[in-house]
């Protein structure tokens, strides 16, 4: 008795821990509170319900709570900003094939942890699904062909210093996350975004990391070594998931190769609230 009391708690308190370390990234609730999205690990989550007097005894109501938590994984999907425009259930009207694509990613679902078994009876079974990946959300939705603007023409750059990445800080903006976000410079050019990535890039990473402060975003292996840090001076478009920055940043981000070749390769972060 003694031994099984002491595996539960230290279950629980396994599982506590797995939540604080899934909370420490850029988080989002979405779809009445029932799914999660954490937009560092980009990892969505989702939470189903199976309620007493199903057929099948506990396994069938593990199976329905396991089903009814991968139509709330799909429901949170369709949640997700893409754009600065539109989200994920926006686009699938646009197209049958999309829709079908959305819609059979989440069969790259797996099970955390055990069922909970609540007091009234009910179980819970939460599901997650990485975002990133061959065949996942991002392959879905991005653009088929991506990397097809040339740098903005600049001029010459005076910038003896070579940098690894990017790191926006947009913190006090409002800014939201975004599967597709874009920086822009202050009279509107795309200085980042789908049509300067590389595809199978913004596939395996995702377009943009995400992190909650400067130092957490300096030290991450996307942009470390000696990224150019840039503050945000607004968020910009109908869902505010694009960053502006200052001309002068803008330049020089385009006007050397080095830095270009960065941002094709998706080594850029955004520090949000």
């Amino acid at each position: 008795m003694r031994r099984i009391l002491v595996v539960a708690i230290l279950t629980v308190l396994f599982a506590g821990t797995m939540s604080q370390l899934h909370a420490q990234g850029v988080t989002e609730s979405m779809n009445n509170g029932t799914g999660q999205v954490n937009w560092s690990d980009q990892v969505v989550r989702a939470t189903g319900i199976a309620v007493p007097g199903g057929v099948g005894g506990r396994a069938g109501m593990i199976r329905a709570a396991e089903m009814d938590a991968l139509r709330q994984l799909l429901g949170t999907i369709k949640g997700l900003q893409l754009s600065s425009e539109t989200t994920v259930e926006n686009f699938m009207t646009t197209s049958d094939v999309i829709r079908t694509r959305v819609q059979g990613v989440v069969q790259n679902y797996r099970r955390v942890g055990d069922p909970v078994y609540m007091s009234d009876g009910s179980i819970e079974v939460t599901v997650e699904m990485s975002l990133n990946g061959q065949g996942r959300l991002y392959d879905a939705v991005l653009p088929p062909q991506t990397g097809m603007s040339p740098p903005m023409n600049t001029g010459p750059v005076n910038q003896p210093k070579t940098y690894t990445g990017l790191v926006v800080d947009a913190q006090g903006l409002g800014l939201r996350p975004a599967i597709a976000p874009r920086v822009l410079s202050q009279n509107g050019d795309e200085v980042y975004g789908s049509r300067i990535v590389d595809r199978e890039w913004a596939v395996k990473n995702g377009m943009v990391g995400y992190a909650k402060n400067i130092d957490q975003a300096r030290t991450n292996e996307r942009v470390a070594g000696s990224p150019m840090v840039v503050r945000a001076v607004d968020a910009s478009g109908a869902n505010r998931t694009d960053a502006v920055i200052d001309s002068e940043s803008a330049s020089m981000l385009h006007g050397v190769s080095q830095n270009y070749k960065f941002l094709q390769q998706c080594r850029v972060i955004f520090v949000v609230d």
